[in-house]
């Protein structure tokens, strides 16, 4: 939608006296006409009052996932609009915490499912943006309860291609990867969300993985669930409620275009995923640690999952082409590291990256595919890059998601590399035998049968 596009700080057109014009004795629909102009304005901006603009127009619409996502975005741009968007957005989350819960998740088919969708993922956002103090232990249930119901219900309406559609999950993603980004409220607990909100991260570097730089600059002491904030986990867990709702449909959808030819529904859940491979390729080892041990690791399954069912064309591309999906959310600071690095990296490769149309369904394939199979490749090499031994690469400082060059697959085990299966000593070095058990405090000697 226009609203969503990133907008260009410009002045409002001056009243020429036509039909069209708001009138200069109106300073009303003058400043309704100028909100209209800016958020029709498809071009990237830093300025973060287009996008507090632009949310304004969508809560008046009744559009809050929109609304939510604006204000989120205003806040985490390179110069953010604070304190007034932060204002703005505490109030509308705490009118959506106080107002009734989502009623039960709709048929399919029926027209309300798509509202529904949206309601259950505004509602659990509101939950994770007001802060650890402002729920009750009633409203935690209920969020629990809510979540459960949301992951159930979208895992088969994305299987069978009913609402909502992949765009609207898309922006659902990107509004939980916000969350994650913003500091809390005051009282609502240590620190952690300061990425992005002065437009770059300090810790994050401009291109580097996670591994290099996990725990610099953040609150988190030691990077375990035990040191995340509950606002922090509740964010991380409807995130991975979507995306793992989303990736089988992927899969399924790369083997229709195999089969058929059919690329516009790979296209569109690809516009939705690819923007979170790039941010996981940046953040995941340190953001997602408010996530349990267990869910980081059917996270990175559904990674996987993604990175191997992607065609040959988003494999093969040294610098895959720009989509305006993408360039639309340039000045997004979760996603800045990501699109600077592969700017970088097209120079580097003397390439001119072109901007593919949204109409263009097997462009978009290749561009976004291409994007995020480098994201992920990235993710997966960084992962293995922090040294260590294989069993460091499942426990709570680094992200499973491996590489395997011999089978060219993501999967979420590290690879035992054929030599090393032969050598014990280096088998032993990688893989270390568990300390033995230590005996019991008070065991009385074992005494010989008698004969």
């Amino acid at each position: 939608p226009a609203r969503l596009a990133p907008c260009k700080a410009t002045a409002a057109p001056a009243d020429t006296g036509g039909p069209t014009d708001p009138g200069p004795t109106d300073p009303h629909a003058s400043a309704k006409h100028r909100t209209h102009t800016l958020s029709a304005t498809p071009r990237p901006s830093p300025v973060g009052h287009c996008y507090h603009q632009q949310a304004v127009l969508a809560r008046e619409e009744g559009v809050t996932l929109d609304a939510l996502f604006g204000y989120l975005r205003a806040l985490l741009a390179p110069e953010p609009f604070a304190p007034t968007a932060q204002n703005n957005l505490d109030r509308l989350c705490a009118e959506l915490a106080r107002g009734p819960p989502p009623a039960p998740p709709p048929p399919l088919a029926s027209r309300e499912a798509a509202d529904w969708f949206e309601a259950a993922v505004c509602r659990l956002v509101a939950s994770a943006c007001l802060g650890d103090g402002a729920a009750s232990a009633e409203d935690l249930a209920g969020s629990r309860s809510l979540l459960l119901q949301l992951s159930g219900w979208l895992r088969v309406s994305v299987a069978r291609a009913s609402a909502p559609s992949p765009k609207r999950v898309g922006v659902a993603l990107l509004v939980c990867i916000a969350a994650l980004h913003l500091a809390p409220p005051p009282g609502g607990g240590g620190g952690g969300g300061d990425c992005g909100r002065d437009g770059e991260d300090s810790s994050c570097g401009e291109g580097g993985g996670g591994s290099e730089n996990d725990g610099e600059g953040v609150g988190e002491s030691e990077g375990s669930t035990a040191s995340s904030r509950p606002s922090e986990a509740r964010a991380a867990a409807l995130l991975k409620c979507l995306f793992c709702a989303v990736a089988p449909a992927v899969q399924q959808a790369s083997q229709d275009v195999a089969d058929a030819g059919r690329d516009r529904r790979l296209a569109q859940l690809l516009g939705a995923v690819t923007p979170l491979a790039l941010w996981a390729s940046q953040h995941a080892n340190r953001r997602l640690w408010a996530l349990a041990e267990a869910d980081r690791s059917d996270f990175a399954a559904a990674l996987a999952r993604v990175g191997n069912s992607l065609p040959a064309v988003a494999r093969s591309a040294a610098a895959p082409p720009m989509s305006a999906a993408l360039e639309r959310l340039t000045g997004f600071a979760p996603l800045a590291p990501a699109l600077a690095a592969a700017e970088r990296a097209a120079r580097r490769r003397g390439a001119a990256r072109r901007v593919v149309d949204d109409s263009d369904a097997t462009g978009l394939v290749a561009a976004l595919g291409g994007s995020a199979f480098a994201a992920l490749r990235h993710l997966a090499t960084s992962s293995a890059s922090g040294g260590g031994t294989a069993a460091d690469f499942v426990g709570r400082d680094r992200f499973p998601l491996h590489w395997h060059p011999s089978t060219a697959a993501f999967a979420t085990v590290p690879e035992l590399h054929p030599a090393a299966a032969c050598a014990p000593a280096t088998r032993q070095a990688a893989f270390p035998a568990p300390p033995p058990l230590p005996p019991p405090l008070s065991a009385a000697p074992t005494q010989s049968p008698r004969s």
